[in-house]
C-alpha cells in the first residue's frame, strides 16, 4: 500500500501544471473577474483556475498581496524579494493584475485549514485580462506568467516553502496525537486541535431530512444562485455521526434529481468532498433552496440550542 501511495505521488509531481489543470479551468468572458451578467454578449478574456476540481486534489496557491497604492517600481521589488527570499526555485509563478504574485505549489496531502470560500477555491489563470475602474479611468490589467509556469513538474512541498521562512512542520508525536484531526460523536475537533460548534445528532438529521426535491448540478456555484454536487458532499462528510452520514449519502440520488453532469461526475465530487468537509454549508443550502424548511424546522431548533447553551452559562455562573 505504501509503495503505491508512493508511486501515485510521483505520478502527480510528474505531470506540467497545464496537465493537471485541464478540468478545472473556467472560461472567463468580457474582462470581468468573477461571474457575468445574462444575456450579455461574450468575448472570451481568459481563465480561471478551481482547484477544487483539480483531479489529484494537491495543487495550491499562495496568494502574496501586496499594497496596492505602492509606486510600481516600489512593488516590483517586493515581488522580486518575496521570490528570492521566501520561495524555493521550483514554484510555478503568476505575476496578478495589481503586481501580486501567485505561488504555484504541491500539497503532498497537507491539510490546510479552510479558507474563506470553502467550495469555490477559484485563482484567476495566467493571461488572462480584467478591467476595472477607478478615480473614472478604466483601465485593462493582466495576470502574467514569471516563469515556465504551465510546463513546470515536481514543484516544492509545504515544507520546502517553510524551510525558507525558518519554519517546520515536525511536532512531537504526543502533540501529533493531542492535536491530529478527530471527529467525535456530537463534536468535532479541528486540524489545529480547537473544538468546533458542536453539531448535535438531531441537528445533523434534521440537514439530512431537508436534503429532497433540490436540482443538484455539477459545477460548483454560490449557493445562493444552485445547489451543487460537491456543496452537498463537503456538507454531509461533515457530519461526525457515521449512521447520519451514512444516510445522507444514501438520500443524494434516492431523493433528489441530479442534472447529467452531476450525474456522470458523482464519483469524483464525493472524492473532494471528503477533502473539504464542512457540515454548516447544509444550514445556507437548506435556507436558499429549502426555504420552508429552514423556517420551519431548522431554525427552531437553532434557537432551541441556544437557549439550552445560554441556560448552561447561566448555571455555571452560578455554581461560580
Amino acid at each position: 500500500m505504501e509503495r503505491y501511495v508512493i508511486q501515485e505521488r510521483a505520478n502527480i509531481q510528474a505531470k506540467p501544471i497545464s496537465e493537471r489543470i485541464k478540468g478545472a479551468l473556467i472560461v472567463k468572458v468580457n474582462y470581468i473577474k468573477i461571474g457575468q451578467k445574462e444575456c450579455e454578449k461574450k468575448q472570451i478574456t481568459g481563465k480561471q483556475i478551481d482547484l477544487n476540481l483539480v483531479e489529484d486534489g494537491d495543487l495550491c496557491v499562495i496568494d502574496f498581496d501586496i499594497n496596492k497604492n505602492l509606486s510600481k517600481e516600489k512593488t516590483d521589488v517586493i515581488r522580486q524579494n518575496t521570490i528570492d527570499n521566501m520561495l524555493p526555485a521550483n514554484v510555478g509563478l503568476v505575476k496578478t493584475s495589481h503586481s501580486g504574485l501567485h505561488a504555484y505549489y504541491y500539497k503532498n496531502r497537507y491539510h490546510l485549514p479552510n479558507n474563506r470560500y470553502p467550495v469555490q477555491n477559484r485563482e484567476v489563470g495566467s493571461n488572462t485580462s480584467i478591467r476595472e475602474t477607478k478615480n473614472n479611468v478604466r483601465e485593462t490589467l493582466k495576470y502574467e506568467v514569471i516563469n515556465d509556469w504551465a510546463n513546470m513538474t515536481h514543484l516544492v512541498n509545504p515544507r520546502d516553502i517553510l524551510k525558507k521562512w525558518n519554519a517546520d512542520l515536525e511536532i512531537l508525536y504526543i502533540q501529533f496525537y493531542k492535536y491530529k484531526i478527530t471527529i467525535v460523536f456530537e463534536q468535532q475537533i479541528s486540524n489545529v486541535g480547537t473544538i468546533d460548534k458542536k453539531v448535535d445528532a438531531e441537528l445533523a438529521q434534521s440537514w439530512v431530512d431537508g436534503l429532497k426535491n433540490l436540482t443538484i448540478h455539477n459545477y460548483p456555484q454560490q449557493i445562493t444562485i444552485k445547489e451543487s454536487l460537491l456543496c452537498v458532499f463537503s456538507g454531509i462528510y461533515g457530519i461526525a455521526n457515521e449512521q447520519i452520514r451514512g444516510q445522507g449519502l444514501e438520500n443524494v440520488r434516492k431523493f433528489n434529481t441530479l442534472i447529467p453532469n452531476a450525474e456522470k461526475n458523482y464519483e469524483q465530487a464525493l472524492g473532494q468532498g471528503v477533502r473539504n468537509p464542512n457540515a454548516w454549508i447544509l444550514t445556507k443550502i437548506l435556507k436558499f433552496r429549502n426555504k420552508d424548511y429552514y423556517e420551519q424546522t431548522i431554525k427552531p431548533l437553532f434557537k432551541k440550542n441556544y437557549e439550552a447553551k445560554k441556560l448552561e452559562k447561566q448555571i455555571l455562573l452560578t455554581k461560580h
